[in-house]
């Protein structure tokens, strides 16, 4: 063992550099504005991680026709009634902000229909077009934003 490894003194640990990780970061700095962090990262920062690798783009309901309940239930029959409900319903909830979030904070710019709006393409399933996309680099486009931000 590395002797210098043996103690690290840190505010916060955390382990990857994926979307969550970096996100923590950022949620972090809202309320500590030098937060002392150790990110732990098994790849090159900013090219690992499983968010890096999504091609279609991330689900949320933006329009008006379309409603929680029904993404609910598609994201539960998407995992054959396998999936934590209480877990599927917060992550359906909370979604829209995120997707806020991403643009706001991190700078995400995801595809635009003519009128300026959030383009949304049918994806995976989905009964309703909720499918927000970055072309079919939407990992790629969300990790680059989280990256520069946190690394700013």
């Amino acid at each position: 063992m590395n002797e210098t490894w043996k103690y690290l003194e840190t505010d916060v640990l955390i382990l990857g550099a994926g979307g969550a990780g970096l996100c923590a970061i950022l949620h972090l700095m809202n309320h500590h504005p030098k937060p002392q962090v150790f990110l732990a990262v098994r790849g090159l920062f900013g090219k690992s991680g499983c968010t890096r690798m999504v091609q279609g783009g991330y689900n949320v309901v933006l329009d008006k026709s379309d409603s929680l309940e029904a993404h609910f239930h598609d994201t539960i029959k998407g995992g054959q009634w396998l999936n934590d409900q209480e877990l599927a319903w917060k992550m359906v909830k909370e979604a829209p902000g995120r997707i806020l979030e991403l643009e706001n904070r991190a700078g995400c710019f995801f595809d635009r229909n003519p009128d300026g709006t959030v383009n949304q393409k049918p994806f995976a399933g989905q009964s309703f077009d909720r499918t927000v996309h970055k072309g079919d680099l939407t990992g790629i486009e969300i990790i680059n934003r989280l990256s520069e931000q946190v690394a700013a």
